[in-house]
């Protein structure tokens, strides 16, 4: 995202365990990462119309919450302890739900809202490995380049012929 983003903010309730990782050191070292340790997420701004507009935190050190504008949100949400997904900072009147609590998505992984796409554990797919969500996270990109650019088809490397 460093490469795409003005800014990138990465939130975080606690002190990353990886803070000494070179993974961690070369995100920091980006000019355009803010780091937001101490800080609880509490939910996503923004409408169908507008689509997201920015996140509000609460940061530990502070008594009230505040807005980060911002144009688009990925939310890693670890550490659940269970088999529902965390999805209570969406709000239950924004998308649909499964019956299992999983966000429904299409085959493109977009939710009923036009421009909201979900991806990974938090769809409560059967299969829980990171190869899935990753494979999630391409189908939802290659979407969102298709609807963002206003082309008729899915971009593709290659086809079969």
């Amino acid at each position: 995202m460093t490469k795409y983003a003005k800014t990138v903010h990465w939130v975080t309730a606690s002190k990353p365990k990886l803070e000494n990782s070179h993974h961690v050191q070369d995100l920091l070292a980006c000019g355009n990462v803010r780091k937001w340790p101490l800080t609880k997420f509490l939910s996503v701004e923004g409408n169908s119309i507008t689509g997201v507009t920015g996140i509000w935190v609460k940061q530990k050190s502070k008594d009230e919450p505040e807005l980060i504008p911002v144009e688009g949100v990925f939310i890693y949400a670890g550490g659940g302890g269970g088999s529902k997904p965390i999805t209570d900072f969406i709000g239950r009147n924004t998308v649909e739900y499964n019956k299992d609590g999983g966000v429904t998505v299409d085959d493109s992984m977009e939710t009923n809202v036009k421009s909201v796409y979900a991806i990974g554990d938090i769809r409560n797919s059967s299969h829980k490995q990171v190869v899935v969500a990753s494979s999630d996270g391409c189908i939802a990109a290659m979407s969102i380049d298709k609807y963002l650019n206003g082309y008729k088809n899915i971009r593709v490397d290659w086809i079969h012929k």
